[in-house]
Parts: structure tokens; sequence; C-alpha cells
């Protein structure tokens, strides 16, 4: 929604939510092709935060204000206060975490004058809960199943449902600069995000992490993986002998170097025993991530007709 500098005191300084203003200009390139982008991040933060976009060319005064010296520039601001800026074309993570900083710098409400008795504060997961696996093992089972029980995906929807994943796939996009950029992380804790497991190698060392890793027969990953690919288009050459075999010999290198990783506490999840003994799995996924999971939300997430690649 744009605004005018007339409208910006009451609706962006005296506001109660974390605001995200987009500084813009008519005639600016990355300017339209962000605003898809704001648009979606706006719906989807909608029940917690406001976006409003500003354009400089009609409210200068109001640009000059805010030193806006390029477009577009993404100012986050919370309780009337500069809480993180960014200018340049951005992911819809980036702006995200815009949000959620400021959202973090959100003066405190103020205490009613009456309470009816102290309120037992929710557990805080301070930890990065990450599924991880070989491809087709079932991440993406897990990432839905994890967001019913409780705990925010980390996603930003770019790639959407298709009939190999007609749940979605949970995906988001800068996971994969994260050898490159792991700012993201910021906005991580508390929330599920999938990764492939060769990034875990890369994860900084300065938080705590609980991974999910999906194991599932690897016959069965192999006829997933090779029925995803015709459904595309895309022929391969390599045996599945060969691809079986490398598959294995990756997972045998990355259980060598996970035990010396202090940071990392793992628990694998099998996608058979997942589909054939549901509730023991599900409780033990929950014990391990805090043990307050809706274990019964999850297990509805689970649909025995999506087992479509069965070992002989």
């Amino acid at each position: 929604m744009e605004i005018r500098e007339a409208d910006f005191e009451d609706v962006v300084l005296k506001s109660d939510r974390p605001v995200l203003v987009d500084f813009m200009a008519s005639w600016c390139p990355p300017c339209k092709m962000m605003q898809p982008v704001v648009d979606r991040l706006a719906a989807k933060v909608s029940d917690w935060a406001d976006v409003y976009s500003v354009n400089i060319d009609r409210n200068a005064a109001l640009a000059a204000r805010y030193e806006i010296s390029g477009v577009p520039t993404f100012v986050a601001i919370a309780g009337g206060r500069i809480a993180g800026r960014r200018t340049g074309a951005l992911t819809e993570g980036q702006l995200l975490g815009l949000l959620k900083a400021a959202a973090d710098a959100m003066p405190a409400p103020a205490v009613e004058a009456e309470l009816c008795g102290e309120r037992p504060e929710p557990e805080v997961r301070d930890w990065v809960t990450i599924v991880s696996g070989l491809p087709r093992s079932g991440t993406s089972l897990m990432m839905r199943m994890l967001e019913a029980g409780g705990i925010p995906a980390l996603t930003d929807q770019q790639r959407t449902p298709d009939e190999d994943n007609p749940n979605g796939y949970y995906e988001f996009e800068d996971v994969k600069s994260l050898e490159e950029d792991a700012g993201w992380l910021d906005q991580a804790p508390g929330c599920s995000v999938k990764m492939v497991y060769r990034l875990l190698r890369h994860l900084p060392t300065d938080r705590d992490y609980r991974v999910i890793f999906m194991r599932r027969n690897t016959d069965e990953i192999l006829r997933s993986q090779k029925k995803m690919l015709e459904r595309k288009g895309i022929t391969t050459d390599i045996p599945d002998d060969v691809m079986k075999a490398m598959f294995e010999r990756e997972l045998r290198n990355f259980y060598g170097w996970l035990p010396s990783q202090e940071h990392i506490e793992l628990m694998n999840v099998s996608y058979n025993d997942l589909l054939s003994t549901p509730a023991a799995v599900v409780n033990r996924i929950s014990e391990f991530l805090g043990g307050d999971l809706n274990v019964q939300a999850m297990t509805e997430m689970i649909n025995p007709e999506l087992y479509r690649q069965r070992a002989a």
C-alpha cells in the first residue's frame, strides 16, 4: 500500500506493529521488479506487521528525512525508530529478516494494572531446527509436519507444489548461499528450515542446531528420483548401482564427520518407519524438539497415498 508524508506519522511512526517501508520511484526498474515480492510479503505478514510504499518523487521531504540516496531502499521501523535498512533488490527472505529485526526491537507493551495471575511463558526454541537428508527422502513431508506441530517454516514459497510434491517443497532460496552469506540464519531460531545435507558442513558454529535427518530405503529414493526426472523430461545415463554407491559413500563420510560437530544435535528419522508406525516416530520427534509439539496435528499430515515408490 502506498502512503504519503501526511499519513506517515500515524500509520508508521505511531504503529504498535513492526513496519517495513519501501522507498521507491515509478521510473526505477528494480523497484518495479520488487513490487510483486513486496506485495507477497505484505500478505504473508499481515497478521503481525505492516508493509508500505513511499514514492520518493511525491514525498521528497520524507525521502530526505530518511536520507534515501538510492531506490529501492527498505527501512524497518519499530516504535518510531529505525531497526534496519537495506538498499537494492532483495529476496523475500531478506525483507522478512528486516521485519523480524523490527519485531525484536519493538518496545515492550505497558503492563496492565490488573493481572489475573501469572501466565507461564512458552518454551523458547533458541536453536535452529533443520530438516535434511538425501533427495526424495521425505524432507518436505517433515517440514509440513513440523509446521502443523507448532514450529513455523522458514520458506519463501518460490518453488510451487507440483505432481511430485503436491503439498509443497518448503524451500528457502537464501539457504543455498549459506557458504557465502549466513546472515539469513538470524531469522531462523525458533523456525524450521530445509537444507541439502551437504550444506550442513557450512553451518556457523556460533549457534545451536537440531537436525532431523530423513532416511529412506535407497532403492525407493532412486525410483522416486527417476520418476521425478522423467516427468521433467530429463534423462540420466548414470546406472542405479553407481548412484546408490555414491549416496551410501556420501552418507558414510557425513556420519564420520558428524561426531566432532558440537553445535549439531541430530536425530535420524526413517521415512519408512514414519509411514508404518507414525505415532511412535512423531512422539520421538516431539521429545527431540522440546516435547511440546502437537503430535496429533503432525500425524494428520501423513498421507500414505503419497507413498508411491515402495521397495519391492
